[in-house]
């Protein structure tokens, strides 16, 4: 008897193991559905890791549609007036840049960049002599300061743009 018993018991507990490896969720006496925990945490880790990479992707669309349209609203001619504060440099100076989607351009050639927000960071260099600006652009009007060195030495200053068209 002790025999049967013990056989019972084997074949039971091998049927139940075989009957959880063939399906992983379990339903209690009202309906309700569970996953054994190693299940469990491993579909939670997977929902949360792929609503992180959703998350992420949006955000990345969301900064790409940004960078494709704001710049435009500083696009156009662009006229720079440059004053010298300290140095040997000439006292003042005149010119034309351009701003096509977002990038600077100086005399054709690309010269410095114009955030969404307006701010903007140029390098301009010619012959021997080299200057950076940084400063900020609104609608129509821009300020800024600029520091550069030429065969006069190290010159520094402000900028003021204004748009042309």
């Amino acid at each position: 008897m002790r025999t049967i018993l013990s056989m019972l018991v084997a074949v039971g507990t091998l049927a139940a193991t075989e009957a959880l490896a063939q399906a992983p969720t379990f339903v209690d006496q009202s309906g309700r559905e569970f996953r054994p925990p190693s299940e469990s945490r491993s579909t939670r880790a997977q929902d949360h890791a792929q609503t992180q990479r959703s998350d992420r992707r949006d955000a990345r669309d969301a900064r790409a549609q940004q960078r494709v349209v704001a710049p435009a609203a500083f696009d156009g001619d662009w006229s720079v007036a440059i004053n010298t504060q300290s140095g040997a440099c000439e006292p003042s100076y005149r010119f034309a840049v351009e701003i096509i989607d977002g990038h600077v351009v100086y005399e054709g050639n690309p010269a410095g960049r114009v955030s969404p927000n307006g701010g903007v960071s140029v390098n301009i260099s010619q012959g021997g002599q080299q200057a950076a600006g940084q400063g900020r652009l609104s609608r129509n009007y821009g300020t800024g300061v600029w520091r550069g060195y030429g065969s006069a030495g190290t010159c520094a200053g402000t900028w003021q743009a204004q748009r042309r068209d």
